[in-house]
């Protein structure tokens, strides 16, 4: 039987999953912005210098390797974030499934559980 307390937990774990989810992608696009603008401040300064793309890119990637590690942790971050909004979003859904049910079926009281002492 579901109660009261159980629909509060769903909706509760929903608003934290979304708040950490908000939280991860702020912080995924300030580490892909910083990457970004370090890699723009390199190229400004001739700092790399190889001559077609994949040589430059290999480059920045080299001397970013600390920005791409970063960038790639809050990545992970993110992806759990999401992991986590969508089970407890199916927390939600099961109650709302459970109350349809109940209305559709009613519970029936245990007649054993009447007549304990």
């Amino acid at each position: 039987m579901i109660d009261e307390t159980e629909i509060r937990v769903a909706y509760d774990q929903v608003h934290r999953a979304t708040v950490n989810l908000e939280t991860a992608t702020t912080l995924e696009l300030k580490a892909r912005a910083e990457l970004e603008g370090k890699k723009a401040e390199l190229l400004n300064l001739g700092v790399i210098d190889g001559k077609n793309a994949e040589t430059r890119e290999g480059q920045l990637r080299e001397r970013l390797a600390d920005h791409h590690a970063v960038l790639t942790q809050v990545q992970e971050q993110v992806a759990q974030a999401r992991l986590n909004l969508t089970l407890a979003q199916l927390g939600v859904d099961r109650c709302k499934t459970l109350l349809r049910l109940y209305e559709v079926r009613p519970v029936q009281p245990d007649p054993a559980a009447l007549y304990q002492p």
